[in-house]
């Protein structure tokens, strides 16, 4: 079933939904986290994260997205190219161009609060990209895994995600790191099962057409999807311990 959906009503329906009703504490951000975040992106604070094998071998370098890269034409040709290419990935799909890559990493990314999207960097070659985002004091989204490009070892983006989620625990103190993987993408799966994510609910999608593009519209857990697409929840709380964690 395929239809129009109201600008703004699919994350509120879908937050709601999926997320369910938060209290107003879980909402509050610590305050020194969000600075250190303010900063990186301004571009005033040095940061980066080592991507490290089980062995403990160096295999590359998350770099932040900041300010900057608004005038690095690169970095922006590559994330536009990189989200066409993975188009039928995405929740939303519609063609990117540099301009609307662009706009978004003005007027989103680098303004919203508890967000940040990370270069994946082997050596001196950027391979694609990993962040997170909905940053509270209690949990937050792990998101925006892509590779673009060959290149570093083949369980990179595995130490990449369980290099963030690492350090979401440690310094954000988060209790909850979720994720969402579309049921028909075998590579996500496997590789957030490697990172070390359990779970697994399962959500059917509806398929709207919003201002000529389509977003497919998540419904609650256990619902059926009339197109048949389905999306999972993915989750590896804190009660784990950061010793025990995905390494």
């Amino acid at each position: 079933m395929q239809r129009l959906c109201l600008p703004g009503r699919i994350l509120k329906a879908n937050y709601k939904a999926v997320c369910g009703a938060r209290g107003r504490g879980d909402t509050v951000l610590n305050s020194s986290i969000q600075m250190l975040l303010n900063e990186v992106v301004a571009g005033t604070r040095p940061f980066s994260l080592e991507i490290s094998s089980e062995a403990g071998v160096l295999e590359g370098v998350l770099r932040p997205v900041t300010v900057a890269h608004l005038d690095d034409h690169e970095i922006i040709r590559r994330l536009t190219d990189w989200r066409n290419q993975s188009m039928e990935k995405f929740l939303s799909q519609f063609v990117a161009t540099p301009e609307r890559t662009r706009n978004w990493m003005r007027n989103v990314l680098l303004k919203t609060q508890g967000q940040m999207l990370f270069l994946v960097c082997v050596k001196d070659q950027v391979v694609g990209h990993y962040g997170f985002k909905n940053l509270t004091s209690s949990e937050v989204l792990l998101d925006n895994a892509l590779r673009g490009e060959r290149g570093g070892h083949p369980k990179l983006f595995v130490w990449a995600g369980q290099t963030l989620v690492q350090w979401l625990f440690r310094e954000a103190v988060v209790q909850r790191v979720y994720a969402y993987v579309l049921a028909d993408n075998a590579v996500s799966i496997m590789m957030n099962k490697q990172i070390g994510f359990g779970g697994w609910q399962r959500h059917p999608l509806t398929k709207c057409v919003r201002e000529g593009e389509v977003v497919w519209e998540m419904g609650s857990e256990g619902g059926t999807s009339a197109e048949g697409r389905y999306c999972f929840k993915l989750l590896i709380e804190r009660s784990l311990g950061i010793s025990d964690a995905p390494v």
